[in-house]
């Protein structure tokens, strides 16, 4: 049997979800921290909290900071972001990261960044995200379905405003009247709302979403309750 091992990898993204008005300065910080890309756009956070909802504040504007860091520093940073934005507290955002090959270097001639060190990446984390992007207008049924299920909320994003970078994240072409949802959950769960999302949706019908799943590194700011 033919074996193909990928090379170590030297590259992660960085996604930093925070409160409305706080987006700016994460990414001033971690800019001057030595991060390679940086880009910020809005979204709304969902909270499964029966008392918030009660009161309509189960629904927050979200900012949504995204980077590109070499993998050695992915703890550092973290251990940074913490210090001054005390992710560790509740309901002041959450941050996690993942692996990349490689990364499109938007102003520089070069197409791609390889990795080229030695770097071998970290265990995984126990954390799994699944980014889902559907027709306007169904993102919140995608919350609801999976709250019901018993899954945590999630970011919901207009395309409009991030399909550049879902278009190189993904390699496909995403249009801007599409919404993505953007959900964390255990790995040994989320294999099971993948498939309960792409009954629902009927995602293995052509033109009806696209569903990816990636692990996690490390994560901040999560809290189960």
């Amino acid at each position: 049997m033919l074996s193909y091992k990928l090379p170590d990898i030297g590259y992660s993204m960085l996604i930093v979800i925070v409160s409305r008005g706080k987006g700016s300065k994460v990414l001033d910080f971690v800019k001057n921290m030595g991060a390679l890309e940086a880009s910020c756009f809005y979204g709304r956070g969902t909270v499964k909290n029966n008392v918030l909802q009660l009161v309509e504040l189960n629904d927050v504007n979200k900012e949504i900071v995204l980077f590109i860091i070499h993998s050695e520093e992915e703890e550092e940073i973290l251990r940074q972001i913490n210090l001054k934005f005390h992710l560790d507290k509740p309901n002041q955002g959450i941050a996690f990261t993942t692996s990349l090959a490689a990364f499109h270097k938007m102003k520089s001639d070069a197409a791609f960044k390889y990795n080229t060190n030695s770097y071998s990446a970290q265990k995984r984390g126990k954390y799994t995200a699944l980014l889902i992007i559907m027709d306007k207008g169904k993102a919140d049924s995608v919350i609801e379905i999976s709250q019901k299920a018993g899954y945590y909320g999630g970011t919901i994003v207009k395309a409009r405003g991030m399909a550049g970078k879902l278009n190189i994240i993904l390699d496909k072409q995403v249009e801007p009247e599409k919404e993505a949802v953007l959900m964390l959950t255990e790995n040994k769960r989320a294999y099971k709302l993948a498939s309960l999302l792409t009954k629902h949706f009927k995602l293995k019908q052509p033109n009806t979403g696209i569903l990816v799943m990636f692990e996690l590194n490390r994560t901040l700011g999560l809290f189960q309750t």
